[in-house]
């Protein structure tokens, strides 16, 4: 605590050598009460020390006084601010990341653009944190300095829920539709597919009502939206359910009553028609139809 101390009084003596220089010994005349109560002070946290230089930065971008100067003059404040920020301990030494799984480091990199050495201060955390959230994994993120010298980022990354077919192109997509990648999907194939108008904002409440309904939930492979107003879920063994736009849950309270009798989830290839309201329908799922002429897939 005392070598911060010891930094920040050496910081402040230099660069009020270097304004006096420069005619602008007033403004640090207008910080003296604030400047001396915190040397003074019997304690002096990190945290203080945070808030002297942040005020002292701050201050001079604001101060009536600096304004008054030429844009030219105020950049070279800030260039002399930050240098003497760097000198004196307050250069970044090192960028902490919390809650990293499957965004890349070198994405992070990337976004984050903090210079090893430069002043902690000259990072803008808003702006750090909006690129970061623009990553394709992060939900949220928070960016945090922890003085003297350490960035801190914390991350809460989107989780892998279904696939999204679409346009003849497939994307792995989160519980809310938003899409995470396009490419490199080899490993998320045992998740369910949707497809369909709107089916990738729609598809998490399909999938929360199945929740009640595990042994659906467990054969189910994918689920098309048709006409943005019900769902058609297909099975693992090449069967389908077809669910009525309303009512969904006495419709598959209905299939339970009979799966309980009959087992027709365990039937292959079956389609279960639940679309009318006081009784379930089970017929045979068409097979594919092809040309004996024309060739498809070179067959």
């Amino acid at each position: 605590m005392s070598k911060i101390k010891q930094k920040l009084s050496n910081l402040i003596s230099e660069m009020k050598a270097w304004f006096h220089k420069k005619f602008v010994a007033p403004i640090f005349l207008s910080l003296q009460g604030f400047v001396s109560y915190l040397k003074n002070a019997p304690i002096l946290p990190v945290i203080a020390g945070g808030l002297i230089v942040a005020f002292l930065v701050t201050g001079l971008m604001l101060n009536g006084s600096v304004q008054k100067f030429s844009s030219k003059l105020v950049q070279n404040v800030t260039a002399v601010t930050h240098k003497s920020l760097e000198k004196s301990g307050f250069g970044l030494r090192d960028v902490t990341v919390e809650g990293r799984f499957n965004t890349r480091r070198a994405e992070l990199r990337r976004v984050v653009k903090a210079r090893i050495g430069e002043s902690i201060f000259k990072i803008d955390l808003d702006a750090t944190r909006v690129r970061v959230e623009n990553l394709p994994w992060v939900k949220s993120a928070t960016v945090t300095r922890i003085l003297p010298d350490l960035l801190h980022i914390q991350i809460e990354e989107r989780k892998a829920f279904a696939l999204w077919r679409h346009n003849k192109s497939t994307s792995l997509m989160d519980r809310t539709g938003a899409i995470i990648q396009t490419r490199s999907l080899d490993k998320y194939q045992t998740l369910p597919y949707v497809r369909g108008k709107k089916s990738e904002h729609t598809a998490a409440q399909l999938f929360d009502l199945l929740s009640d309904y595990p042994v659906v939930r467990n054969r189910m492979i994918g689920a098309e939206r048709i006409s943005d107003r019900r769902w058609t879920i297909y099975l693992d063994h090449g069967g389908a359910i077809h669910l009525p736009a309303e009512k969904v849950k006495n419709a598959l309270n209905l299939l339970m009553d009979m799966e309980r009798d009959k087992k027709v989830l365990a039937m292959k290839g079956r389609v279960i028609d639940l679309r009318l309201p006081d009784r379930v329908v089970l017929r045979a799922r068409p097979l594919p139809v092809t040309s004996l002429f024309r060739k498809r897939n070179n067959t």
